[in-house]
């Protein structure tokens, strides 16, 4: 009987020290998952300043609302010319003008391709805080596993103590 008591002390004892490795191996995991949380949340932040790249585009924006200004008033001054005998001043006003509501539309979608990018960034680091949230719970829960894996891994040892406990009694009364 005794001898029975040891060998159950023994397997509750490779029990307990199963536990504590799973329990090493899911701190190592949380770990892991910790770490790729840092990096995400680093990275994000050298990048998350969309302010200069909002006043670019707000920059091209009003650019091209000065270049279409200028288009507006040199078709004007085209169609108000009197004294132009050969057109020939009011052709240059109208192709200048052309010239600036090329300008314009090149602005214009420069600011556009700018708030775009912005968007994208916007987007990205969205999806890199959700991965980031995501491995954090992970990790929390791997810990949580850890800790319970430690707390059955001490109760473990504590009956494999009282089984040897009561082997050694079985054998001094014995």
């Amino acid at each position: 009987m005794a001898d029975e008591r040891d060998r159950l002390a023994d397997e509750r004892d490779r029990k307990a020290d199963e536990r504590d490795r799973k329990a090493d191996e899911r701190d190592r995991a949380a770990d892991d998952r910790d770490r790729v949380a840092d990096r995400r949340e680093r990275g994000l932040l050298s990048d998350t300043d969309h302010g200069p790249r909002i006043a670019q585009a707000d920059a091209r924006d009003l650019d091209a609302a000065r270049r279409d200004l200028a288009a507006e008033v040199r078709d004007s001054v085209a169609r108000g010319r009197t004294s132009d005998p050969d057109g020939r001043h009011a052709a240059e006003d109208r192709h200048q003008a052309a010239i600036d509501r090329i300008h314009a539309g090149r602005d214009r979608d420069a600011s556009a391709g700018d708030r775009e990018a912005m968007l994208d960034l916007a987007r990205r680091e969205a999806a890199a805080l959700e991965g980031a949230k995501e491995d954090r719970f992970d990790s929390a829960v791997d810990r949580l596993a850890a800790d319970v894996d430690r707390t059955d891994a001490g109760e473990d040892r504590a009956a494999a103590a009282a089984d040897r406990e009561a082997a050694r009694e079985k054998r001094s009364t014995s």
